[in-house]
């Protein structure tokens, strides 16, 4: 495919791993839809007069927008399952309300405290997520719509019809097919990749430093997104039907990996090579844009004719950094590894297949990986020990604070509003649906406000043109709901954006739309999330930054656990070992993967908790040292992959890389537990042993790798002392 279009068409699979996003949107787009329109031909069926069957479809709609999001799963069993309660949850909410409605004081006590078992279920399972959710949105809609008690047999009747359609939509069009997933997933990493070689290429290209950071910054990012997917597909390898005839999810798991080593020895390589001179950058900078475009034939070419010119460089100028020609061999080797080993898994047959697999990280029920709540969930909350609720469990802690917002959002918001207070409720409740810290929360509710902001002035402008023609609202509202559940995880404030036109549309087709009521609910929205802001940063709150120490303890915790596995069966009771003895070389070979991707996961997780303290610049913290401080994190998590392939391939005797990963993982164990001494680097640490095995003079081939094993080693045990001494905030 030519580079005009190969590029923007990596920009957009790139940007959707799996094409999820892309099938949550057309999901909901879809399911509201055919709800619309099953509810429209049953209610009239039903003979029902058109404001019934006006809440009808609003209430199928509703149904199917959640049902989107929640049953289209990779199981079929688990939807049909999980689809058997939704009627229950939606209707227990819908005739709790129903039943207090005109009782002000008490409909707003049971508000309250619906909101409280809403999240207070969550802990039971993903369904029971849901579950809370429709029995909230249920009483909301009772609080909206205003139904009597005489009309809520045919209101189940449509929560029925809606469950059905979005249940046979999920279960069929647009149920995710494991194998389809796991291929669009390589696609989106061979997109990754190539962005990150034509990123390294614009970094080599850039002459002043600042631009150079800038590029660094992004070459970051997009390695960060990178190693997701390859956790992404670790997790899908468990699913036998996602992986193509012949393949296991162990020779899977070891091709990534290797593809993984490939790309750090170019990333590293081109990183080095920013001062060389100009003309090995612009070859390097070139042989990186025709390996990113597929021509890895010319991209051969252009690095023999590097690596020439980089000898001669050396030759006529003999005080030039050694290290430059290194990096320009590193270059050429880790392209033509790439060329030969693209990023869809090129699976060797000489691997072991091993039907005992357990990912790096279980994916959700949905497919995806856990969000940052999964992070916080066992962090301890602040003022344990005065306040007996920081002692609670993180979800009954999280009810309790909905509990609290809930009720001021309710007294704010009837002060703005007496018949729309709800509104405020909605904005504080949400701001504790995917949140776990409360700089998570800070962001939620920003955009929030943001969002609806925008919002309103698109809403205002739409409802103009589509006013008195409903077919075009109604184009609108699904249109609305396609781009809103398709950039929702780019950010939260594109989905309030369209939620704010769907809202604006629905009042038009209601004959209730005025500017005064979109102004209206912006300011209850904005009262509603600063309240739930405020209660997510005063009561009980975890902190943000307590969260990213736990996570980044884990990560060298896990450097520890793997350079105590890569010692393998000679290191006695070291995990190469089992029960019934010593591991064989395949066990030991996929123990010690698993644990490269636990460490791999590890700062997947790091990065999911810090990534509100690089995004917003508060008193407490600064973005840049943040930033800094998982660049060390990354560099050490890739001289860790570096230094295992390095250690694994190893032949002959160990006894002085042995000695060297014992003391890396000692020196990860105690920076992780805070008990570390930093220590003088000429004395102690790997660094000896890689001057040892220089002075013995070894020139085999055995030599020579052990010495590029020991200089990895050594360069990871410089990158734990560098995080160590890193300032945090």
């Amino acid at each position: 495919m030519p580079p005009l279009l190969s590029r923007p068409l990596d920009v957009l699979i790139a940007s959707d791993p799996g094409l999820s996003r892309l099938r949550q949107g057309l999901a909901g787009a879809v399911c509201v839809s055919a709800a619309l329109l099953v509810e429209a031909v049953v209610g009239t069926a039903l003979g029902l007069p058109a404001p019934s069957l006006v809440i009808s479809m609003i209430l199928g709609a509703v149904i199917a927008m959640i049902g989107s999001n929640a049953l289209a799963r990779p199981s079929a069993l688990q939807s049909i399952r999980a689809a058997v309660f939704f009627p229950v949850a939606l209707g227990v909410g819908l005739g709790i309300g129903t039943l207090v409605g005109d009782h002000l004081w008490v409909s707003r006590v049971v508000f309250v405290l619906v909101m409280f078992g809403a999240v207070y279920v969550r802990r039971f399972s993903l369904d029971f997520f849901f579950y809370g959710f429709l029995l909230w949105m249920g009483y909301f809609f009772s609080l909206f719509l205003h139904p009597v008690p005489a009309q809520l047999p045919h209101l189940m009747i449509a929560i029925v019809v809606g469950t059905i359609v979005v249940l046979a939509l999920c279960t069929t069009v647009f149920r995710p097919h494991a194998r389809r997933t796991l291929a669009r997933i390589f696609r989106s990493m061979r997109a990754r990749r190539n962005r990150l070689l034509r990123l390294m290429a614009s970094r080599l290209r850039v002459e002043t430093a600042r631009e150079r950071e800038k590029a660094t910054r992004r070459i970051f990012d997009e390695r960060t997104r990178f190693d997701e997917n390859v956790v992404m597909s670790d997790g899908w390898a468990a699913h036998a039907r996602a992986l193509p005839v012949g393949w296991s999810a162990e020779t899977l798991r070891r091709s990534l990996l290797d593809g993984q080593l490939a790309l750090d020895l170019v990333g590293w390589s081109s990183r080095r090579l920013v001062d060389a001179s100009p003309r090995v950058r612009g070859l390097a900078a070139h042989a990186l844009v025709l390996t990113a475009d597929g021509d890895h034939g010319r991209a051969a070419r252009v690095g023999a004719l590097l690596e020439r010119l980089a000898v001669r460089e050396q030759a006529e100028t003999p005080e030039q950094d050694p290290r430059i020609r290194d990096a320009v061999r590193g270059l050429v080797r880790g392209l033509d590894a790439l060329a030969r080993r693209p990023a869809d898994p090129h699976l060797p047959p000489d691997l072991e297949h091993n039907d005992e697999f357990t990912p790096a990280v279980a994916l959700t029920g949905l497919g995806l990986l856990p969000g940052s709540p999964s992070v916080s969930r066992d962090v301890a909350a602040r003022g344990r020990r005065w306040n007996p609720l920081a002692r609670l469990s993180a979800t009954t802690r999280q009810a309790v604070q909905v509990a609290i917002a809930g009720s001021l959002a309710i007294g704010a918001g009837t002060l703005i509003s007496g018949s729309r207070y709800y509104w405020a409720v909605i904005a504080a409740f949400v701001v504790f649906t995917g949140t776990g810290t409360r700089m998570d929360s800070f962001g939620k509710s920003l955009n929030r406000v943001i969002g609806t902001a925008l919002g309103l002035v698109a809403g205002i402008a739409l409802a103009a043109v589509t006013a008195g023609h409903p077919e075009f609202a109604l184009v609108v509202i699904v249109l609305s709901v396609f781009l809103g559940f398709y950039l929702i995880r780019v950010s939260y404030a594109y989905m309030m954006f369209f939620v704010t036109i769907l809202v604006a549309q629905l009042y038009g087709i209601l004959g209730q739309f005025s500017d005064a009521l979109l102004l209206l609910r912006l300011a209850e929205t904005a009262a509603g999330a600063t309240i739930g802001m405020l209660v997510a940063l005063l009561v009980v709150p975890v902190s943000t930054r307590d969260t990213v120490r736990s996570a980044e303890r884990e990560v060298v915790d896990a450097i520890a656990d793997l350079m105590t596995a890569v010692q393998g069966p000679d290191a006695g009771e070291a995990p190469g070992t089992d029960a019934s003895g010593p591991l064989d070389a395949g066990a030991w070979r996929s123990e010690v993967d698993a644990h490269l991707l636990a460490v791999e996961n590890a700062q997947r997780r790091l990065t999911l908790a810090a990534a509100p303290l690089t995004r917003y610049h508060l008193t407490e913290h600064r973005p840049r040292r943040v930033r800094r401080r998982l660049t060390v994190v990354a560099t050490c998590v890739s001289y860790a992959r570096t230094a295992t392939a390095g250690v694994m391939g190893l032949e002959g005797p160990r006894d002085r890389i042995l000695g060297a990963c014992d003391e890396v993982a000692q020196l990860a164990r105690a920076i992780a537990a805070g008990e570390h001494q930093l220590r003088e680097r000429d004395d102690e640490g790997p660094e000896r042993a890689l001057r040892g095995s220089q002075a013995s003079g070894e020139e085999s081939s055995t030599g020579g790798a052990q010495r590029e094993a020991l200089a990895a080693l050594a360069a990871l045990d410089l990158a734990l002392i560098e995080l160590e001494r890193t300032p945090r905030h």
